[in-house]
């Protein structure tokens, strides 16, 4: 039998077998044991098999496996040599991201100025520049509640809102948009070419109150700057507009020119009257490529002494275009019918009704939107206080908490859906509902899961984004008193990690991303941490650089 000397000697099947044992890590440090090793450990089957063995979920793999990516599906004229090449550019960007993510530490980022530093410290803090997010109600959870008084910390320290602010950006599909202080508008910046192109939004005049991208569709909701009329003697009232922007891929010509366009759709007004632009006036809303809604929950300023908040669930039609902007026809009189249908309109007593009513001691979260339905997304715990929360009395079980979810058709009054989980019952599904939940799992946003409080005592899940298809989750978490964390979770491959945030300023505001990247706003600048790296770089600066022991 002849005696082999060096691991590349071995034939094919045995080659791989033995490789079936290493990692996408140790691959790279064997490319510099020598001449031999690199040459067939950068042959590009066998990358792509590594690939597909230990990061078959990554976006890039997917599209491989797919022929959906066009960097990956080359044409037949094309020189055969390039197909190892771009495997192993791909094989090294997904290895260096998941190096990158399960250690916390991403590779590089970007900072985004917001606005400017405010010059008068006694200034407005909400309304700068053109934006006054909308109001979060008050409600917040103590972590360290159970902890012996004197090591609980400051008041502010223990108390954890379990609502984050509103940003003043927002993100989806790798597109950004945000308020460029060098152009004086808002811009749309896909974060892989970094490339940009101008919202054909006007900031003159108008106070922007919540931006939202989403099914590539850019909601606006702003508020004219000068008052409409007064409320009261304190209070004057603004009107409200939404404007819907398609975001649609620009024709392909130079790199270096905008990918993305954002063209007007159609815009229609958010509330008859109008809103004050105070915190006190909350309203959750979400979109779909066809329909809007908005629940409005407004303070009652009656003077007869009513005390209950004012309610109402609001649904458009936003389907077709249309020039007709309500915003420059105060009157209302010219072409009104021209712009989106109002489809739904339910006042308190309907939502009463529907058990959807919230008064002054809201549980609702969010609102999400489907083909054909609304659902409303309620969420309590016992260890919940604040001005919008009602002081249950106190449990013999140390932690409860439950979440419900409630659907509407869009169209028509139809049944009413509804799915529950607490913490000592199994989901169920009421009214409406043709299948059981033991029988499939529902869709999301039809699911109760309790992921805020579940599997955290004695902390609280303050956000949870998950990237399902590269089975990548960011969770916020507060455990106990102090700053919160940032967990990176990949449960399919059974690790979880603590994002560094050293750096990092975190202002209790919500975060986005995926797998490549994560946005998390800093004080008065937005971060977008990269957890790709440069291929140019080269490998061995990759394996210098860190791909530690197992």
């Amino acid at each position: 039998m002849e005696k082999v000397s060096d691991l590349t000697d071995l034939p094919t099947d045995v080659f791989l077998i033995v490789t079936n044992f290493l990692d996408a890590r140790d691959i790279f440090r064997c490319l510099s044991v020598s001449k031999r090793w690199h040459k067939e450990f950068n042959d590009g089957p066998f990358l792509r098999d590594i690939l597909v063995r230990d990061y078959s979920r990554a976006r890039e793999v997917r599209s491989l496996l797919t022929k959906e990516s066009s960097e990956l599906e080359l044409p037949q004229n094309k020189n055969s040599n390039e197909v190892p090449i771009l495997l192993k550019n791909t094989f090294d960007k997904v290895v260096a991201r998941y190096f990158a993510l399960k250690s916390g530490k991403p590779w590089s980022s970007t900072e985004l100025m917001l606005h400017l530093p405010l010059k008068n410290p006694w200034a407005n803090h909400n309304l700068i520049g053109n934006q006054y997010p909308v109001g979060r109600w008050s409600r917040y959870v103590i972590p360290g509640l159970t902890l012996p008084l004197r090591i609980r910390g400051s008041r502010e320290e223990r108390h954890v809102p379990t609502d984050l602010k509103e940003t003043e950006w927002t993100y989806d599909a790798g597109l950004l948009v945000y308020y460029d202080l060098d152009v004086h508008a808002y811009v749309l910046l896909d974060i892989e070419s970094n490339t940009t192109s101008i919202v054909p939004f006007s900031v003159k005049d108008q106070v922007v109150r919540r931006l939202r991208l989403k099914h590539s569709l850019l909601i606006v909701e702003w508020a004219e700057r000068c008052p409409y009329h007064k409320l009261n003697d304190d209070e004057d009232v603004h009107r409200h507009f939404a404007t819907a922007y398609d975001v649609l891929p620009a024709p392909k010509t130079f790199p270096w020119l905008p990918r993305w366009n954002a063209t007007f759709r159609n815009e229609w007004k958010l509330h008859y009257l109008g809103f004050p632009l105070t915190p006190r006036d909350c309203w959750l809303s979400t979109h779909s490529p066809t329909h809007y809604a908005a629940y409005i929950w407004q303070p009652n300023r009656s003077s007869w002494g009513e005390d209950q908040p004012i309610e109402s669930l609001l649904i458009w039609d936003i389907s077709q275009p249309s020039p007709y902007r309500p915003s420059q026809d105060p009157t209302g009189e010219s072409h009104s019918s021209l712009g989106p249908p109002l489809v739904k309109k339910l006042s308190y007593l309907d939502l009463d009704d529907l058990t959807i009513r919230q008064r002054d001691a809201p549980s609702l979260r969010k609102i999400e939107l489907d083909q054909g339905s609304v659902y409303f997304i309620e969420e309590g715990c016992d260890l919940e206080r604040g001005m919008h929360v009602v002081y249950r009395p106190v449990s013999r079980r140390v932690h409860q908490y439950c979440e419900r979810i409630v659907g509407i058709p869009i169209i028509g009054s139809g049944p009413r859906w509804e799915d529950r989980r607490d913490d000592d019952s199994a989901p169920r599904v009421e009214c409406g509902s043709e299948r059981s939940p033991e029988s499939q799992p529902l869709p999301e946003p039809r699911r109760a899961s309790c992921w805020r409080y579940n599997n955290i005592y004695p902390g609280v899940r303050n956000q949870s984004i998950r990237d399902d298809p590269a089975d990548i989750e960011f969770d916020v978490v507060q455990h106990n008193i102090g700053c919160p964390e940032i967990w990176i979770t990949s449960p399919s491959r059974g690790w979880s990690t603590r994002l560094d945030m050293r750096d990092i300023h975190y202002e209790w505001k919500e975060v986005a991303g995926d797998e490549r990247w994560l946005l998390i706003q800093s004080k008065q600048e937005l971060r977008i941490l990269h957890f790709d790296r440069e291929v140019k770089q080269g490998r061995s600066q990759l394996v210098e650089l860190g791909l530690p022991d197992n």
